[in-house]
């Protein structure tokens, strides 16, 4: 039978949401959960519009802990880790290792560190990889490459994703973003992966600024 999960009917603080995460990786052709493991959140609400939430893995045959039995982790709102959730939520993605799983593997890590937030919760969600695609039709994101910045740092020979294997070894995944948020930044990302799995370290940099952006 089915296990039924338990949430809550929250619209302040922190409860368990229905909202699953695993429908972010399922969204891409070479990743996939590890069998045993499922990934579920909980979502935070100040009631008045902000929102964030934490991705945990866990079990696949328990569920999120009630609230009140969660350790709380320190740091900014306090969110909840029950007791049997792995460290990091990357350590049940599994992949088939080739660059385009690795590339994946990285918007996945920042889609899911970001599940659940909202308005003044998001930041990522406001980032948008480099080149921009003409053809998309989205005319809510008027900056380019082409416009006016000022260089914090030597622009880059290689603006496209890249991937390539570190001197010792390691997968990494190198690309740029563009985000609005405050002061418009052009930042660029990288990513190392564990030679093991798709955990991974990354250094974020902002390598140029562009004027005002947006204030929400």
């Amino acid at each position: 039978m089915k296990q039924v999960e338990k949430y809550d009917n929250g619209d302040y603080g922190w409860y368990r949401t229905p909202a699953n995460p695993e429908s972010v990786v399922k969204g891409f052709s070479h990743l996939s959960i590890q069998s045993g493991y499922k990934l579920r959140a909980y979502q935070f609400s100040d009631g008045g519009g902000n929102g964030n939430g934490i991705v945990w893995a866990i079990p696949e045959e328990k569920e999120l802990q009630d609230l009140e039995d969660c350790k709380r982790l320190d740091g900014f709102l306090s969110a909840p880790k029950p007791a049997h959730a792995l460290s990091d939520f990357m350590q049940v993605i599994e992949g088939d290792k080739t660059p385009l799983s690795y590339l994946q593997a990285a918007i996945v890590y920042h889609e899911l560190n970001e599940f659940g937030a909202n308005w003044h919760g998001t930041s990522w969600g406001r980032d948008v990889i480099l080149p921009l695609q003409e053809e998309s039709g989205d005319e809510s994101y008027d900056y380019n490459i082409n416009d006016e910045w000022e260089m914090i740092e030597k622009e880059p020979d290689i603006i496209v994703p890249h991937f390539y294997y570190s001197r010792e070894g390691y997968p990494v995944i190198v690309f740029h973003t563009i985000n609005d948020i405050g002061t418009v930044t052009w930042n660029r990302y990288v990513h190392v992966f564990s030679k093991d799995d798709y955990t991974l370290k990354v250094e974020q940099t902002c390598i140029a600024t562009g004027g005002a952006g947006i204030i929400f």
